[in-house]
């Protein structure tokens, strides 16, 4: 299965990059991008190219200790990676969403809930032979209890829905779009790239800001090939 693809990094409003920025709150927001750096490459690598069901059965096999380590690990590797972004003003098409809404209540429970949440959404695209098309997500806060929508892209919206899973246009329209090239770590540079563009050109956010995660984190060769898209649409 083919998507134009990126795990999951929370999508902050810009007054919630403030918080995030702010020091006291750093280790959570390092902690939580881990949790979405491994719960996405799996879905991706295991759904998009591999056309597999290990993302469906994520849950059954992810453990915090392991995410942890791996974690760590990334983040020590990353630390000296540079950092590309590149802003685009542009437009974007309405969006067909499916979405769960989830709330992990401490950051031991972020890698079950996004995996769990993943899980459902796929198994849904593939019984009902929908395409995926881009892995997405809003997170609403900077700190616990993490809320969230986790996000699916797919090419039409099903008649009917079934269990957690919801559905909704996401409006398209103009749109500033960071593209960023790097570590899920160093994300806080584009949000504060948009911050000032907004700034600077006298427009106003429309919507919440969301990430698209373009490609598999694990698969590349090193950390600055990790590609995400921050769309911040604007009024």
């Amino acid at each position: 299965m083919l998507i134009g693809k990126k795990a999951l990094i929370g999508l902050f409003t810009l007054n919630l990059l403030i918080l995030i920025i702010n020091k006291k709150r750093y280790s959570n927001f390092m902690k939580k991008i881990f949790f979405i750096m491994l719960v996405v490459s799996r879905c991706i690598h295991a759904s998009a190219f591999h056309g597999s069901s290990i993302c469906v059965n994520a849950t059954n096999h992810f453990h915090y200790f392991d995410a942890y380590n791996a974690g760590m690990t990334f983040l020590q590797r990353d630390t000296v990676v540079p950092v590309k972004i590149q802003l685009e003003k542009t437009s974007f098409n309405d969006m067909a969403i499916l979405f769960i809404s989830d709330t992990a209540k401490q950051i031991q429970d972020m890698g079950s809930v996004l995996s769990k949440g993943y899980g459902e959404l796929m198994k849904y695209v593939q019984e009902n032979q929908l395409r995926s098309k881009k892995f997405l997500a809003w997170y609403y806060s900077a700190q616990s209890p993490w809320i969230m929508d986790i996000a699916v892209e797919t090419d039409k919206l099903p008649s009917e829905l079934r269990g957690r899973i919801k559905s909704r246009i996401q409006k398209g329209g103009e749109v500033l779009i960071a593209h960023m090239w790097g570590p899920y770590s160093e994300l806080g540079q584009a949000y504060i790239q948009i911050e000032n563009w907004l700034k600077q050109n006298n427009r106003v956010a429309r919507a919440n800001a969301f990430e698209v995660y373009l490609n598999d984190p694990v698969t590349v060769k090193d950390p600055s090939e990790i590609q995400t898209d921050i769309y911040q649409p604007l009024q």
